[in-house]
């Protein structure tokens, strides 16, 4: 046996005889740590910084009132702070709260991606009240995001991802693995679930095998929040497409240009452009309004023409010109069709009338002083928005289209005439709402909901 490589596993001394237990001393594991991206941490939040080598990232839920997010982490409730310093001080790398499903998480996703030696998320304390922002930790993890940048399988309201790479989303959820310790409170558990992590031996914990094993494989990304929406919570379903198409267009990036060796010579390459720009086509469903356009121009002239023929007005006509009579025009009986459009009107309006009283009631009442009422506010205006859009593209026969619009002017000076600024705590999370644990304000537009037929002319 090589004496280089055996180590005394056990030495006895019995009546003056040394005895010992030889054997081969077991190889040192060789581990991989990287240094971060050089601008790590890339976003500011509220999170402490400890050992960038560590493998562990904790990240704390912060039930307390929304739109009172504190500036630093040692503002929050002390009970969630000592978590946060618990954390740190056991080992971990980094060490912080989250609120919020989708920009907080955003934050998390840049953090952790510019640190390749980051391997394990240790999600404790309790759940965010409104956001159930763990639901979207754990879903992100578990099955990543849709075509429209929304956390499969969250409970949360808005768990949109509008503002990272999708490349840093992917390499998040191939580069840590959770500890799902959400309920815990015991600074204790959350410090042993940090030591255990970095341990080069397995070592249980709970349900968990632990230990570390190194870096990831390949080197940090460093990305930042775009800043594209910065408001998650107020994007309705029907507008992502066309944000996710201003995000894809944004995110291409734009080659460097040509490296020009004296100015004409540019000069000459942008007119060369310019000439290769091909003719703009003009959009499919602008070709269909023109033809309704003119479809319905067609019928008025023809209609003027039926009625000077009918009343025997002589018309004077310049020589050479021939006259053709138009050909008479019946009326196109209204279609059930049409009919169901009016009543998918008639009865989003009915809807609408009694979320409006309801927000006007609670404006009132306690939420007036909240946040939660100024976004399904927001939320309301644009709904009504889209439904007069779609109301102008129905079939509904104009002489009911305009009694409709009218309708609506005065739901939208009902609805902007309420609180929209939404940087205020909710009045239910500080305390002040005794309504119980839903929230009013929010199930009064999801009443709309309810309304399913008949289904909507447009879809």
């Amino acid at each position: 046996m090589d004496e280089e490589s055996c180590e005394i596993l056990q030495l006895d001394d019995e009546d003056g005889v040394l005895t010992a237990i030889i054997g081969k001393e077991a190889p040192a594991r060789e581990m991989l740590k990287v240094s971060p991206v050089e601008d790590y941490p890339t976003e500011p939040g509220c999170f402490l910084r400890g050992n960038d080598y560590s493998p562990v990232v904790a990240v704390v839920l912060l039930n307390a009132p929304y739109g009172t997010l504190p500036a630093e982490v040692q503002d929050a409730p002390s009970e969630i702070e000592n978590l946060v310093r618990v954390a740190i001080e056991t080992g971990a790398a980094l060490s912080g709260t989250l609120q919020t499903e989708n920009i907080g998480i955003e934050k998390i996703v840049c953090n952790v991606v510019g640190n390749a030696n980051l391997r394990y998320l240790v999600l404790c304390g309790e759940e965010v009240s409104g956001h159930n922002t763990s639901t979207a930790v754990k879903a992100l993890l578990a099955n990543g995001i849709n075509e429209k940048r929304t956390i499969i399988g969250s409970e949360a309201i808005t768990p949109y991802l509008f503002n990272i790479p999708l490349e840093a989303i992917k390499r998040f959820r191939e580069q840590v693995t959770l500890l799902d310790l959400v309920g815990e409170m015991d600074p204790a558990v959350i410090g042993k679930a940090v030591w255990s992590c970095y341990q080069e031996e397995p070592t249980p914990f709970k349900d968990y095998m632990l230990s570390d094993p190194g870096a990831y494989s390949e080197a940090g990304i460093s990305c930042t929040l775009s800043g594209k929406v910065k408001h998650p919570e107020e994007i309705e379903e029907w507008e992502i497409d066309d944000l996710l198409k201003q995000i894809e267009t944004e995110e291409v990036p734009a080659k460097p240009p040509a490296a020009a060796k004296d100015e004409p010579t540019a000069r000459v390459e942008e007119v060369q452009l310019e000439k290769k720009v091909e003719p703009s086509v003009i959009d499919q469903r602008k070709l269909v309004a023109v033809g309704e356009s003119l479809a319905k121009i067609a019928e008025g002239l023809n209609e003027i023409g039926r009625i000077l023929i009918e009343e025997g007005v002589k018309v004077e006509v310049p020589p050479g010109v021939e006259v053709k009579a138009p050909p008479v025009v019946e009326e196109v009986p209204q279609t059930q069709a049409h009919e169901m459009a009016a009543l998918y009107f008639a009865n989003q309006l009915r809807g609408y009338s009694g979320v409006l009283a309801v927000l006007e009631a609670c404006d009132q009442d306690i939420c007036h002083g909240g946040c939660t009422m100024p976004n399904v506010d927001i939320s309301a205006i644009k709904r009504l928005g889209k439904l007069r859009e779609d109301l102008d593209a129905s079939s509904v026969v104009e002489p009911r289209k305009q009694v409709m619009r009218a309708q609506i002017g005065d739901f939208l000076v009902r609805a902007e005439a309420l609180p929209e600024d939404v940087d205020r705590p909710c009045q239910k999370t500080a305390g002040n709402c005794k309504i119980g644990s839903g929230c009013f304000v929010s199930g009064a537009l999801k009443m709309m909901k309810l309304i399913t037929e008949p289904a909507s002319p447009t879809q």
